[in-house]
């Protein structure tokens, strides 16, 4: 009898190949990431497989705007939240690999006016600084959701130019020498910092003589082959985009979602960018192909190994530029899973994750319409999620 089971396997496996074992994998992948998306409560979400340096895989589920009943599909832009800010980062390490910058090099050398922490009016700030969060420039969080277009929806009216003059200048109608500074010394502690990425996109914008967003289409996005990647909703041209979903609780205790509008927000290079997985897995490629893309150089190999090696370890051992090897900030978390550079994202109606191995070349992400609410969902999403996706990686090596 068993002679003749393993006669029928290999008639199953010679009759139709490798092809049909790895369809029967990805149903049960598909099963895998139904389930714990009903789990989590979760709208609708995206992820992505990224093995051996490349994309692999790619899979779709649940609403991208559930009142109406519609489904999310493998080109549907979600909003990324900070998973923007590593791509971000990427525009102006692109310039520092063209020579046009240096990582130490003082800030105020780039801008047509001076900024400085009020705590420390003689202290450079640096390129670097900016990119591993030790800039010492502190969030004001509740003015920056207040900047939010929550209520009429779309892109805020606001030029990035002159949020970093209302924010950063004595003059500015933003400015707290309190709650815009943090009171140590510029590189000396890590605090994350959504305004130095926002000053990040304005500095690009400085050197390449061009609107940030116009830099990233032209020097990023299209030789990286992103055609499905925007800053602002204004610029894209059809309705495939997902929006933001809040998870509601009826009283008969079946799951419901209600939908946000659109939003933007000032700081937009922070954490704007609408895109899809597959998209975003080109970055991913990018970091483990030693910046190369299609086999051609992009970045050095030197510009991709400062990308990805600690800045400041006095002040935080984890921290590279964007990436961080402690993204999750939880010792349980790494007793479970590998310590790999990650980014996650979260704004209303977002949640996305972003983790990779540059040694294998393996990488998961993750794009969600919900926020997770509770334990639960936060273990489901991070750590379930990614744990398959990477296991997933590594199989199909």
């Amino acid at each position: 009898m068993g002679k003749y089971v393993f006669y029928l396997l290999f008639l199953l496996v010679t009759s139709f190949g490798n092809k049909g074992i790895a369809q029967s994998l990805d149903t049960k992948l598909d099963r895998f990431f139904e389930r714990k998306r009903e789990k989590a409560q979760i709208a609708g979400l995206q992820a992505a497989v990224i093995s051996n340096g490349k994309l692999t895989w790619v899979g779709s589920y649940g609403k991208s705007d559930s009142p109406n009943n519609i489904s999310v599909n493998d080109s549907t832009l979600f909003m990324i939240a900070s998973c923007s800010k590593p791509i971000t980062a990427l525009g102006l390490m692109k310039l520092y690999d063209e020579g046009r910058i240096h990582l130490d090099d003082d800030i105020n050398n780039y801008l047509p006016f001076k900024i400085v922490n009020p705590n420390y009016p003689s202290e450079v700030i640096t390129f670097r600084m900016l990119l591993a969060h030790t800039s010492s420039f502190k969030d004001d969080t509740p003015l920056l959701v207040s900047l939010y277009t929550f209520e009429d929806g779309g892109d805020s009216p606001m030029p990035l130019e002159n949020f970093i003059k209302d924010y950063f200048l004595t003059q500015g109608k933003h400015y707290n020498s309190k709650k815009n500074f943090h009171n140590n010394k510029p590189g000396t502690v890590k605090d994350y910092s959504n305004v130095g990425y926002a000053l990040i996109g304005y500095l690009v914008e400085r050197i390449s003589g061009q609107r940030f967003s116009t830099y990233m289409q032209e020097e990023i996005f299209k030789p990286l082959g992103m055609n499905n990647a925007y800053w602002f909703l204004k610029d894209i041209d059809h309705n495939n985009i997902s929006k933001p979903h809040e998870f509601v609780e009826t009283e008969n205790s079946k799951t419901s979602y209600k939908t946000l509008n659109h939003y933007g927000f000032p700081d937009y290079p922070d954490g704007q960018l609408r895109t899809n997985v597959s998209d975003y897995a080109k970055v991913i490629q990018l970091m483990v192909n030693n910046g190369e893309v299609n086999r051609q150089k992009f970045l050095s190999k030197k510009t991709m190994a400062e990308f990805l090696k600690v800045q400041f370890p006095e002040a935080d051992q984890w921290q590279a530029i964007a990436w961080n090897y402690n993204e999750f900030n939880n010792w349980l978390y790494y007793l479970l899973m590998p310590r790999l550079p990650s980014h996650t994202g979260v704004d209303p109606g977002v949640a996305t994750v972003a983790s990779f191995n540059p040694d294998t070349g393996n990488g998961a992400i993750i794009f969600a319409n919900t926020l997770t609410h509770n334990f639960k969902g936060h273990k489901i999403l991070y750590m379930e999620m990614v744990k398959r996706l990477l296991k997933e990686a590594k199989r199909r090596n």
